[in-house]
């Protein structure tokens, strides 16, 4: 393509951009300062030192799907001088950012240790240098101690300094890409990184060359690509635009587009909402019926709305909400709550991706948009009993026609659910998330514990949502007339991010197959979604 790097050149539809944090899979909590802290110091550099000292027990497991989701890095013995000098890198760069976390992390168990009720101001006197000003400590009432994070001010001190941050390009199918949370992003010859950071404009063009045409000139020159990588920055472009398959929608009725997993696109002719963007980027990337027939290619030029359900990696997506930042609207994310480590600001994380148009929901909250209204849902389950508040469900009423989004909702109380019908209304269509036998608490939260959990109280405490049980409960209490089983994580796409891979035998299958079985049964008509699809009400 050199001769034609000044005409207008598009993003190749399987090209991917990774967000990078210290080269690691940027997600939500490796973009907000205090939860990446806790992740390098007590996730990256531990599992990064494993490898080091028994690479050929981290090596057996990437043969073994089983360990796709487990601690140990998908890399070969050829790769522990890459890792070694990521680890070093890592030390010399993050040095605040482990101390922080070091210091954080001592100043909680002293708290739980030492702080029976008796006045705390003396510890002010005592914080260390990297503490002091960022936080506050409290009780509740019935005498615990915790520590409260003044989080904005800490996206304004040093630990929030984005330098650290860079995107990869490169064009492995999705369902290759190694798990994000085991596994750093090393250097390769099918692997441009580009320092860049991720509230930068110019990451933009990048973004813009998926639907429309950008000078390759412009390309190179806006982000500083040395001259002897000119080739490999262009290889992943094209004089040709993709195949888009009517991404505006102008009908008079409701046009419900899934994308996969919990991904649903909204529309009508006046106004478009799309729920946990996470589409797939690349055409024909699994046969049969999970093949990727709607693609990012396929999103509207404009989206009115994004309404993100929660903070976890499958939901809340910063490679592809990156991609769509000049093209939302607005976003809609529910409040966190400071006082827990481990539920970051929405908001916050948003802001430092550039974003500026984001109005967060308390439950019930309700915004008007044409044809209808966006109603945030009180959301139980999938966060292993903590005290996590950004999560809400969505109701969405639009053109007479009501529909309920409950991606990873576990019905543990189904007068809830009475008293939402009773407020708003019943549903007419139900997207309910069911994988009932979710990870342990450990697997997703072990940075942010102060201590040990037990093994049977992590192993009681999971991400899981509704059983067969519970959503049929669910079901009875909003009256739906229709039912889609969602979110299961299932498409290969989703591999990298999800873990997920289950038999017709696993837990998640059987349950769900039950509840669809139930609901036909009451003449609901009612299916596991996989792949796409599009419908019309």
């Amino acid at each position: 393509m050199q001769g034609d790097i000044g005409a207008g050149v598009y993003l190749r539809s399987d090209t991917k951009i990774e967000p990078l944090a210290c080269r690691w899979y940027a997600w939500a909590h490796l973009i907000s300062p205090v939860q990446h802290a806790l992740n390098i110091a007590f996730r990256h550099i531990p599992v990064l030192k494993s490898f080091i000292a028994n690479p050929t027990v981290h090596e057996a497991a990437c043969k073994d799907p089983e360990f796709l989701g487990a601690p140990f890095i998908h890399l070969t013995r050829d790769d522990i001088a890459e890792v070694n000098r990521l680890i070093n890198d890592t030390a010399r760069q993050c040095a605040g950012l482990i101390q922080f976390a070091e210091d954080l992390m001592n100043l909680e168990r002293r708290l739980q240790a030492g702080a029976k009720g008796f006045s705390l101001e003396e510890i002010y006197k005592t914080l260390p240098e990297s503490l002091q000003g960022l936080v506050e400590l409290t009780y509740d009432l019935n005498n615990h101690p915790s520590v409260r994070i003044i989080e904005e001010l800490v996206y304004g001190s040093s630990l929030g300094d984005a330098a650290i941050q860079e995107v990869a390009l490169f064009r492995t199918k999705d369902r290759q890409r190694n798990f994000f949370l085991n596994t750093p992003r090393t250097e390769s010859t099918d692997r441009l990184i580009v320092p860049l950071r991720f509230a930068d404009e110019r990451f933009d063009i990048l973004a813009q060359s998926r639907i429309t045409p950008v000078s390759g000139v412009e390309l190179i020159s806006k982000l500083n690509v040395p001259a002897d990588a000119h080739d490999r920055l262009l290889q992943f472009f094209t004089t040709e635009p993709a195949e888009r398959k009517q991404p505006q929608y102008s009908g008079g009725d409701v046009r419900v587009r899934y994308f996969g997993h919990a991904c649903v696109l909204v529309q009508t002719s006046k106004v478009s909402i799309l729920i946990d963007p996470l589409v797939v980027c690349e055409h024909k990337d699994a046969p049969g019926q999970g093949q990727a027939q709607l693609t990012f290619d396929d999103l509207p030029d404009y989206i009115d709305y994004v309404f993100l359900t929660h903070s976890h990696q499958d939901h809340f997506c910063p490679e592809i909400l990156l991609q769509l930042r000049q093209r939302i609207g607005c976003i809609l994310v529910p409040r966190n709550n400071p006082c827990n480590v481990a539920d970051p600001s929405l908001k916050l994380t948003l802001q430092s991706l550039g974003f500026t148009r984001i109005q967060v929901m308390d439950p019930l909250d309700c915004v008007p948009i044409a044809d209808g209204d966006i109603v945030s849902l009180p959301f139980y389950g999938e966060h292993a009993d903590l005290s996590i508040t950004s999560k809400h469900g969505l109701y969405l009423r639009v053109k007479g026609r009501t529909l309920l989004f409950l991606a990873d909702s576990n019905c543990l109380d189904r007068a809830l659910y009475r008293r939402l019908a009773a407020r708003l209304g019943k549903a007419d269509i139900l997207f309910i998330g069911m994988e009932c036998q979710g990870a342990p608490l450990t697997w997703l939260y072990s940075p942010y514990l102060p201590g040990p959990v037990k093994r049977k109280d992590d192993e009681s405490r999971r991400l899981s949502g509704s059983d067969s049980e519970r959503a049929w409960a669910l079901v009875q209490e909003v009256g739906c007339n229709r039912a889609f089983v969602y979110a299961m994580g299932q498409e290969p796409w989703l591999r990298y991010l999800c873990g997920l891979q289950y038999t017709p035998e696993s837990r998640q299958i059987v349950e769900s197959d039950k509840f669809v079985e139930r609901c036909r049964s009451a003449s609901i008509p009612a299916e596991r979604l996989y792949g796409c699809r599009e419908m019309v009400f």
